[in-house]
């Protein structure tokens, strides 16, 4: 980090944070050397000491992997970008309240004192001196302008690389406020600290239960069964049903009591049962950072049901028309059958980065219109883009799929409809149509709980965006998407685990209906 304390009243300080004491070495301001036993939150940082300089408004620091008399010699660390501060802070009455600056910069932590520097910055010099003030600053730190003394744990120190560190104060017109740049200079050779590994018992346990019990009831059934062959099929079938319950079964219900804890990023392994706060959560006021009356979920839910079915719907479509026109009698029906497998056959992600290239402001899809659209950028293209790139990607599949049907419907039956001069439309609807049902029906269930569920294309194209507010759903996200941002962007594992099983709930609902109404598998003659 580099930084001008520009006058900063000559003192400056730095310690390494964590369980083995740092080496420190400085220019002229005196530095001290500090063993801290430090929170597992502040590994690899060094803490950060210097006295404010009246009128200004912002203090920028730096860092630097050589020693620098003037910011145009700073030559930047890996984590830094040239010519921008590392870090920041500013001077005002008004706390920092915007969450996605604080999200940004999190791990960036600051306090403040209106007394001078204290003689030890050990990691509990709070409770030992009693100088600063108990508010503390997350995100972009805000001190008032009487503040005397700035201390900061520096994020991004590289293990066994020396790092030079200076401090600029900047003035409202923009520049510095004084001509002093004092650098200091630091190498931590501090082990990273990592929280212990959660306790995984239970959940050994939980698994040993599942399998002991079904092993013992594989066992009962063997000696109870009748004839031999009956007991050789209980014994063919255990391995599968333990896959299943280790690697299916278990999942779901841990996510199941997951839903009901706070576990999270925070208290891994220590979530405590909260009941019904985390779905009562996903619809209260407490997530409704926009002020429109709905936390998101309603509005992802919506999207969520016109992606899954306008998808599906589309893949029946074009599938069926493709299909009949490949047996059709077509000329060069291999070579059609070829091309339409391709965007089957493309692996699912390159596919996507693909489309994501050619559907870019500046890519070859506004090159060939000669416009100048942000298809993902703006609401409704976003929308409308990743609709049709997942249509494109699974249409082939059905083709595929509803073709190999259509070959295995008799020809007697056509030839018959034609001696009795059935129309096209009559001989689709009554004749080609019910023939394709008991392969549609499933065909079409499986695509939406594929659609509902899918991930890449949105994750992949959009990242959910574009976005309308920080911590609620993007324009395009649906709501695996969201989940995942939820549980593994704001690691709240318990909140996440929710919608997981609202989603569970939704697909059965959903796929139950759906075979109801349809009355999937049966054919009338």
């Amino acid at each position: 980090m580099k930084g001008q304390t520009a006058g900063i009243s000559a003192t400056a300080l730095l310690a390494l944070l964590l369980l083995s004491i740092p080496t420190a070495q400085a220019a002229p301001p005196p530095v001290s050397e500090t063993s801290i036993d430090g929170d597992v939150d502040l590994n690899n940082r060094v803490r950060y000491a210097f006295q404010t300089v009246p009128e200004a408004v912002k203090y920028d620091i730096y860092y630097s992997t050589e020693t620098f008399s003037n910011l145009t010699e700073i030559v930047p660390t890996t984590s830094s970008v040239t010519g921008f501060p590392d870090a920041w802070i500013t001077v005002s009455q008004e706390p920092a309240d915007d969450p996605s600056i604080q999200e940004t910069l999190k791990f960036f932590r600051c306090w403040w004192s209106r007394n001078p520097i204290p003689d030890s910055l050990a990691a509990d010099f709070q409770a030992e001196e009693g100088p600063l003030e108990p508010t503390f600053s997350v995100g972009m730190p805000v001190i008032p302008p009487d503040a005397v003394t700035v201390i900061c744990d520096l994020p991004g120190i590289v293990r066994g690389q020396e790092v030079y560190v200076a401090t600029v104060a900047i003035g409202e017109d923009g520049s510095s406020v004084d001509e002093g740049l004092e650098v200091l200079s630091a190498i931590t050779t501090a082990e990273s600290e990592r929280p212990p590994d959660p306790d995984m018992t239970p959940v050994y346990i939980a698994i040993g239960v599942i399998v002991g019990g079904l092993c013992l009831t594989a066992i009962v059934l063997y000696f109870l069964s009748p004839s031999r062959r009956e007991r050789s099929g209980y014994l063919f079938v255990l391995p599968a049903i333990l896959l299943l319950a280790t690697l299916t079964f278990y999942p779901v219900g841990y996510g199941i009591y997951l839903s009901f804890t706070d576990e999270s990023a925070e208290n891994y392994g220590e979530g405590e049962f909260v009941g019904l706060d985390n779905y009562e959560l996903l619809f209260s006021d407490e997530r409704d950072y926009d002020g429109d009356g709905d936390p998101g979920f309603w509005r992802t839910f919506t999207f969520t049901l016109i992606w899954t079915f306008g998808c599906v719907i589309m893949h029946m479509l074009l599938g069926v028309l493709f299909a009949m026109l490949l047996e059709s009698g077509i000329i060069g029906k291999v070579a059609w059958r070829t091309i339409l497998l391709i965007p089957w056959a493309v692996p699912g992600y390159i596919s996507v980065i693909m489309w994501r290239g050619m559907l870019n402001r500046f890519g070859w899809v506004n090159g060939i219109l000669t416009s100048d659209i942000d298809y993902l950028g703006l609401d409704n293209w976003a929308k409308f883009s990743v609709i049709f790139v997942n249509i494109w990607m699974g249409f082939s599949f059905m083709t595929m799929t509803t073709s190999g049907a259509l070959a295995g419907i008799p020809r007697d039956m056509y030839e018959a409809a034609n001696i009795d001069g059935v129309g096209r439309y009559h001989r689709f609807r009554h004749l080609t149509l019910p023939q394709l049902m008991p392969a549609l029906v499933p065909l079409s269930l499986l695509g939406m709980i594929w659609t509902f569920n899918l991930f890449h294309v949105i994750f992949l194209m959009t990242g959910g965006g574009p976005d309308r507010f920080y911590g609620e759903p993007g324009v395009t996200d649906i709501l695996v998407t969201f989940v995942y941002d939820v549980a593994f962007i704001d690691g709240e594992y318990g909140l996440g685990a929710a919608w997981s099983v609202i989603i569970f709930l939704m697909l059965i609902v959903f796929s139950t209906a759906y075979l109801v109404v349809t009355k999937a598998g049966e054919v009338d003659g």
